[in-house]
């Protein structure tokens, strides 16, 4: 009976030696991670000189008690100017890529342009860059008539509307500083564009379409210093509209350089025709 009761605390004994060894065990196991990254930056002391990206994403708290330390609210800081840095660059990378795009489309416009061999291609071609380049739903022409362009244009007279010469320069009041106009749509505009779809526009560029060669940066009442006469108006050929059903695409406050450079290589190509 004593040799029972000793051979049962004996089990016992060992038993929980060894639970206290796989405790320690188990405990050692969880803490190797912790203690891997420990010794490593004990052997590393640099390695947050060479890596300060990591500063940013980490947060190392100080034992303080009520208010936040100053070296917290520093890092805290400079933590949210890095964000900002960081948004603002993906901004400027945007549009860049934006930019690339256009400088590729007036590209792609110009070559087409070039290849039209007739003034329904011109205007056919154009519709198209449009439609599928800008992604505007709607466009048209009002162009100054003339025989030349009454015989290439019998067949485009959905998309280019014909006017005399009075009724090409009354248009002209949008254009008193600039060769494109955007904003939101005048009924009166918009019907001599698009008489039938003028609901469907909440926003609208009229680019004039002029002979670059008469066109002067500065007041048609300034003189030249050398001849002393008065500089000429623009030889208008009419304009194009590009609209949309989007009311912020063609904003007032929209910068005008894409669209003006797209105006003055349809200008160019429609010279010959006047």
């Amino acid at each position: 009976m004593i040799t029972t009761r000793k051979t049962t605390k004996t089990a016992a004994l060992a038993g929980s030696a060894m639970q206290a060894k796989s405790t320690a065990f188990a405990g050692e196991q969880a803490f190797d991670a912790e203690a891997y990254v420990a010794d490593f930056l004990r052997e590393s002391p640099d390695f947050f000189s060479r890596n300060p990206h990591i500063l940013v994403d980490i947060e190392v708290p100080h034992q303080q008690h009520g208010a936040v330390s100053l070296v917290e609210r520093q890092v805290s800081i400079q933590r949210q100017r890095f964000a900002d840095l960081q948004q603002r660059l993906n901004e400027i990378v945007e549009v860049a890529h934006q930019n690339d795009s256009l400088s590729e489309l007036l590209h792609d416009y110009s070559v087409g342009l070039m290849s039209a061999g007739s003034l329904d291609e011109v205007f056919t071609f154009t519709k198209t860059i449009i439609q599928k380049r800008l992604k505007c739903e709607l466009s048209g022409a009002i162009m100054r008539r003339n025989s030349v362009v009454e015989a290439c244009l019998e067949g485009l007279s959905d998309y280019v509307t014909l006017v005399d010469d009075q009724m090409c320069q009354s248009m002209g009041d949008l254009h008193t500083r600039r060769s494109v106009y955007c904003g939101y749509p005048i009924s009166n505009r918009v019907d001599q564009f698009f008489p039938d779809r003028g609901h469907e526009v909440r926003s609208i560029a009229i680019i004039q379409l002029a002979d670059a060669s008469s066109v002067q940066p500065i007041k048609s009442s300034y003189r030249n210093a050398g001849t002393g006469k008065a500089f000429s108006q623009p030889k208008g050929f009419g304009y194009l509209a590009v609209a949309s059903s989007n009311r912020e695409r063609f904003a007032p406050h929209m910068g005008t350089d894409f669209l003006s450079r797209l105006g003055s290589l349809l200008s160019a190509r429609l010279a010959v025709f006047y």
